[in-house]
């Protein structure tokens, strides 16, 4: 999935995980917005408010590209193809196996926190049903 568009490295992969969460940020408050203001809010599909379930559907799907980049991530962090362990954090050596493992690291914290986000702003629409 995002794995392919990111087999590279470059500053803009250390942010894949953000920018799923801005999207679903956009997304979900765009739609729940629009939802208010033109009034089915309250409509159901399938005994569920179509807000819940497009909201349901918008996070399932960021929530599974922002694990794909976390796994991304965590392979270009751990991962030796000699079998070694992998070096631990610091990773401030000044080559290029000691950069990638960094921005790597911080890549997967990156995503993690956007992974925590993108399930916190999701609990509103969960759990309050109202446009006021």
């Amino acid at each position: 999935m995002i794995a392919r568009a990111f087999e590279r490295d470059s500053l803009f992969s250390l942010i894949a995980g953000p920018l799923v969460w801005t999207g679903h940020f956009l997304t979900l408050y765009i739609f729940t917005a629009i939802a208010c203001a033109k009034g089915f809010f309250h409509d159901e599909m399938l005994g569920v408010r179509v807000v819940q379930l497009c909201g349901a559907a918008v996070t399932v799907v960021a929530v599974v590209l922002i694990l794909d980049t976390m796994m991304l991530f965590y392979r270009r962090w751990r991962g030796r193809s000699d079998g070694q362990p992998a070096p631990s954090p610091p990773h401030d050596a000044n080559d290029v196996a000691s950069r990638r493992r960094f921005m790597a690291h911080a890549g997967f914290l990156l995503s993690g926190l956007a992974l925590i986000a993108t399930i916190w702003e999701t609990l509103p629409i969960v759990f309050f049903a109202t446009c006021e």
